[in-house]
């Protein structure tokens, strides 16, 4: 039992518990919050485990992760080769042995038939599993320190659930190793956060040995304890003895390599420093618009040639003015006895990096996500998140994968990405230095609304240059691309607006290119009911006087066009078997081609336009009536308007793989040419002329329809207009 002494009305302090009660609201409280956090972590580890059974990394778009880089180092154990033993690799040693261990245990087990790669990367997903859930036991126990002391306001799980609806997290886990790494930087902070100086300085020594980035939290622990300490000589000894704890973590970690071959992590520290830039401001100002990689011989302990690409910005003095100003920055005074303020510098120091860091890979967001969401578990956070997590699925896979010559996608995903960064170092900073800082309220508080503003629109004016970066990506690949090609062709186009293909497959290979210059129906398909006739295309085709019918030949037998939708003018046999005849509903003659040359060969259309830079690109349909006997050589000229040559491109067709001693009779041959322009041409109109000449440089005869000949042999195939 418990007493309450009266006092006076006027001097009665508020109702205290008794120790019962006291003791209830002080467990039972807690003890809630864990079993509710223990349920969000059995469903969150769960849910990662079964993706990484169930779903592959890529989806449908590709299959893309480091999997297969680290199966292929650590298969190759099997010969008795070893990283940091035999080879270097450009990541620290933990995680490749790791992978080494992963790969024997997985080669004990009999294969997957549909894909043998199945046991390693169960064995290594699931290490990646168990760190990505301590990631989110690590956020929960930070957060119960910044909330449950400092704003009890705010939910201990709100920050929790933020976490396990992140898709980037979740996406890395699937194959990248980074929610390792980020393990033993959460691991360090919390631990600092408990003042358990030596295990936090392992933890920062450990997670230096999966990836540098966890290094990042030596400066923040070093300024922590200086604020601890009741003097500067005990801040200084404790900052030192920090150190001292990460080095001997260090030392005790490398010394099997060390003892072994000390070159091989040198190697790999020289890679780190050497390396290219890549997706980030840097890159793109050094004219890269590629992916991370580092060059170099691993076999070779003294390589030094890790770039990709030559440097042209001044690193050291940038990696000077950078490291001044965060040193600016982190001798500022500010009360690190609070953990959200020790937080908030380690998101700074993190954002800080990769605004400095001349690399960025899209796995990198999750060294940044947990600082958002904890320090701004609110709709702010959930902005900055889905901001940059679109950023990364714009770079990788939509640049990467669909759309690699879009370069103005990746200049604004790396330009809006820099801007972001920057906005949240100074939401980090509002955090410790905020009355410092208040000349910049009106920035923080509608920089989500104007990033989010910014990004939109540079995404939907951006949509028609990655639409059209897709399709001419994906029609160099299409096997039907010659055909396609000319068909789009003004030539082609003249003959008729109708084209009809004799089977439903052929569409998604015709439609996605031709839809806007052809109106298409299919003839037929498995899909169609034999029994029931076609009455909708016959109806289509009630008007319309002649067509394009396309059709892919089985073997070497022509497949005849179906008698109802014509009779056959002319036909065209293009690459991998497509076969493109002209019918007619009505009377009347094949039409003549652009050019009928004396050598056997016509010449059927032709497109020349002016690409990026001082460029032509002419591509030519040559139909080899007669097969030639010898190799011509094809001439595409621009010519000024007093017919003066300016500039040109001679090769035989196809640049050479395609001569015309080959061709087959009756085939179309696409001949793509590109003439470089001089970069002192002036404005006006140019034509472009093409045709062929024999060994004696003798330009084949080529005629009109009518009989005449061409002007000195040359077939005008268009105009250009410059400026």
């Amino acid at each position: 039992m418990c007493m309450n002494t009266e006092l006076t009305e006027a001097h009665k302090p508020p109702p205290q518990p008794c120790d019962e009660q006291n003791e209830d609201v002080s467990t039972e409280v807690p003890r809630q919050s864990a079993l509710r956090f223990t349920w969000v972590f059995l469903l969150f580890l769960t849910f990662r485990w079964l993706t990484l059974l169930l779903l592959r990394p890529g989806g449908f778009i590709r299959d893309w992760s480091d999997f297969d880089t680290f199966l292929g180092f650590a298969s190759l154990s099997d010969y008795g080769l070893y990283p940091f033993v035999h080879y270097w690799l450009e990541w620290p040693p933990l995680m490749p042995w790791v992978a080494v261990g992963a790969y024997q245990l997985s080669s004990q087990l009999p294969a997957w038939t549909d894909d043998a790669r199945l046991w390693f990367v169960l064995i290594l997903g699931s290490v990646y599993v168990l760190f990505e859930a301590g990631n989110l036991a690590l956020i929960y126990l930070i957060s119960k320190r910044l909330y449950q002391t400092e704003r009890r306001d705010i939910p201990v799980l709100r920050p929790v659930w933020l976490y396990a609806l992140l898709f980037v997290p979740l996406y890395t886990m699937l194959g990248f190793f980074d929610a390792v790494a980020l393990f033993f930087l959460l691991l360090a902070l919390y631990l600092a956060l408990r003042e358990q100086l030596v295990r936090s300085a392992i933890a920062t020594g450990v997670g230096f040995m999966v990836k540098i980035i966890p290094l990042l939290f030596l400066p923040i622990a070093v300024r922590q304890l200086w604020n601890l300490a009741a003097d500067r000589r005990i801040g200084l000894r404790d900052g030192v003895l920090y150190v001292v704890s990460v080095a001997l973590t260090l030392l005790v970690l490398a010394a099997p390599f060390l003892l072994v071959q000390p070159a091989w992590l040198l190697a790999m520290l020289r890679s780190v420093l050497g390396r290219s830039s890549w997706e980030t401001v840097w890159a793109v100002m050094e004219g890269y618009y590629g992916f991370g990689a580092v060059a170099g011989n691993r076999l070779d302990a003294t390589e030094n040639a890790f770039a990709i690409h030559v440097a042209t910005l001044p690193w050291w003095p940038i990696s000077l003015l950078f490291f001044l100003l965060y040193a600016l920055i982190w001798v500022q005074r500010a009360d690190y006895a609070q953990p959200r303020n020790v937080v908030a510098l380690t998101g700074f120091s993190v954002t800080f990096f990769l605004l400095y860091s001349k690399g960025y890979s899209p796995q990198f967001l999750v060294y940044l996500l947990p600082f958002i969401i904890l320090l701004l578990p609110n709709r702010r956070g959930v902005v900055y998140s889905l901001l940059l997590t679109t950023l990364n699925v714009l770079e990788q896979p939509i640049y990467f994968v669909l759309v690699p010559d879009a370069r103005q996608l990746l200049l604004g995903v790396v330009v809006a990405r820099w801007l972001i960064l920057g906005v949240l170092t100074l939401e980090f900073a509002f955090v410790i230095w905020g009355a410092m800082l208040q000349r910049l309220a009106f920035v923080r508080r509608y920089a989500p609304a104007a990033l989010s503003v910014l990004v939109g629109i540079g995404l939907v004016a951006g949509l028609p240059e990655m639409a059209e970066s897709y399709t001419q990506r994906q029609l160099r690949e299409e096997p039907a691309a010659p055909l396609i090609g000319y068909l789009n062709t003004q030539q082609a186009k003249a003959q008729t607006r109708w084209l009809v293909l004799d089977d439903h497959t052929l569409l998604h290979h015709f439609k996605p290119y031709l839809h806007a210059a052809y109106t298409i129906r299919v003839a037929g398909g498995a899909n169609l009911p034999p029994e029931a006739p076609n009455r909708a295309l016959e109806e289509t085709l009630g008007e319309a006087t002649q067509l394009w019918f396309v059709t892919q030949q089985l073997g070497e037998a022509s497949k005849p066009a179906p008698p109802a939708l014509g009779m056959p003018l002319v036909r065209y046999d293009f690459a991998n078997n497509y076969q493109l005849v002209l019918l007619t509903r009505r009377a009347g003659n094949a039409p003549p081609p652009l050019a009928r040359l004396a050598n056997g060969v016509n010449l059927i259309g032709g497109t020349a336009e002016k690409v990026a830079g001082h460029f032509v690109r002419v591509t030519l349909y040559w139909w080899a009536v007669v097969p030639p006997t010898q190799s011509y050589t094809v001439f595409t000229h621009v010519l000024d308007e007093a017919g003066n040559f300016v500039a040109g491109h001679d090769s035989f067709p196809v640049n050479g793989q395609t001569p015309t001693h080959i061709w087959r009779r009756g085939h179309v041959y696409a001949d793509p040419h590109t003439i470089m322009l001089p970069s002192n041409l002036t404005g006006g109109r140019y034509a472009v002329v093409v045709g062929m000449y024999d060994y004696d440089l003798r330009r084949v005869p080529a005629y009109r329809s009518d009989g005449s000949a061409y002007q000195n042999f040359a077939i005008p195939i268009g105009e250009l207009n410059l400026p």
